[in-house]
């Protein structure tokens, strides 16, 4: 079901939730298990001592030209 968003002036998809019914800055943050951290010299370079929270970015990359 489309429903029409005042607030925006368009369609919002049949799957999404209306914005006006959300909560402003209600966010969700799984726990974090503790890991053995990186070493110093090595979480420096990957930017998090974390190797779960290491993840790849794609920036420009993942961009296709």
């Amino acid at each position: 079901m489309n429903m029409q968003s005042k607030d925006m002036g368009q369609a919002l998809p049949a799957d999404s939730i209306d914005p006006r019914l959300l909560s402003l800055a209600m966010g969700f943050v799984p726990a974090q298990s503790f890991e053995t951290p990186y070493d110093p010299s090595l979480a420096l370079a990957r930017g998090t001592i974390f190797p779960s929270l290491d993840k790849p970015f794609l920036g420009e990359e993942a961009l296709p030209r």
